[in-house]
């Protein structure tokens, strides 16, 4: 990116990455650690006057219940900082880790993702939306600019909390908006956050990375219907759902296959054997 825009006097900004999400995010080099970081611009519209600013409050509570969450699934969160533009607004920052993943969203966009990466995708989700919740605190905003994806076709999942600060601060209340459909239904009716709503989110992430033609039947398809099940009490757990997506990711044996053809090939032998010899002795009879 043309010029060297420094964030909070110690990020600066190299190059625009390719997510959706609450704003713009980019790639940039932590100037104290040397590391490179992942910076996403969130806009909130505060209000006038230089007292204490309860939207920048509310920000800085997610921020930093997501923060504490530790675990190799879930993006960490290193820093909040804010910057002030010439016109007197202020724009904060999230400073995140950056691995090198594209998100999912990008992924559906190149074209169908096979169903067992799919699946072994949800797999990697549903472990770090373990983690998340027994941190105490659910995800809220789970959608496929939230999942990435390394070339080794893990996951790991980002954003957390940050969809009810930022619908908060931008006049949404404590809704957020039900961004492609990702949002679970005693949500859109204005319910609070909880476990049970990310694991239909879950569930509509895995339905929109089939493109939205999962294959007829087996596991997979039976883990999608389950985890977005209308009635959160009817809703699959996350110890079903991940057992269907482990045997939906397995990869495609061809032992069975070859231990068939075999047997059948056996059988055909046995058959002409069995000709030959009445032939033969038909033949000296």
């Amino acid at each position: 990116m043309s010029g060297s825009r420094v964030v909070g006097g110690r990020y600066l900004l190299l190059a625009e990455l390719d997510r959706g999400g609450f704003g713009r995010s980019y790639r940039a080099e932590d100037r104290i650690t040397g590391r490179q970081v992942a910076v996403i611009e969130i806009r909130l519209c505060a209000p006038p006057g230089d007292g204490r600013d309860p939207l920048r409050d509310r920000l800085l509570r997610e921020v930093r219940a997501a923060g504490r969450v530790r675990h190799p699934g879930v993006v960490p969160v290193h820093d909040l900082v804010t910057d002030r533009l010439p016109d007197g607004s202020r724009r904060e920052h999230l400073i995140t880790g950056l691995p090198e993943a594209r998100p999912l969203s990008a992924l559906v966009a190149d074209g169908q993702v096979p169903p067992r990466r799919v699946a072994a995708i949800g797999r990697d989700v549903l472990t770090a939306l373990g983690a998340v919740h027994e941190s105490g605190i659910p995800h809220g905003g789970l959608n496929p600019d939230c999942v990435l994806v390394a070339g080794s076709g893990r996951a790991v999942v980002t954003d957390i909390g940050l969809a009810r600060a930022v619908a908060h601060g931008n006049g949404a209340g404590d809704r957020t908006a039900d961004a492609g459909g990702f949002l679970a239904p005693e949500r859109r009716a204005g319910g609070p956050d909880s476990p049970a709503a990310d694991l239909w989110a879950l569930g509509a992430v895995l339905h929109h990375a089939t493109g939205r033609r999962p294959p007829s039947g087996g596991p997979l398809v039976e883990a999608i219907t389950g985890l977005t099940a209308a009635d959160p009490a009817e809703r699959m757990s996350a110890a079903d759902a991940d057992a269907l997506l482990e045997r939906a990711s397995r990869p495609v044996s061809t032992a069975g296959d070859l231990g068939r053809s075999r047997t059948l090939l056996l059988v055909v032998a046995g058959f002409l054997l069995v000709a030959v010899v009445v032939m033969v002795v038909l033949a000296l009879g």
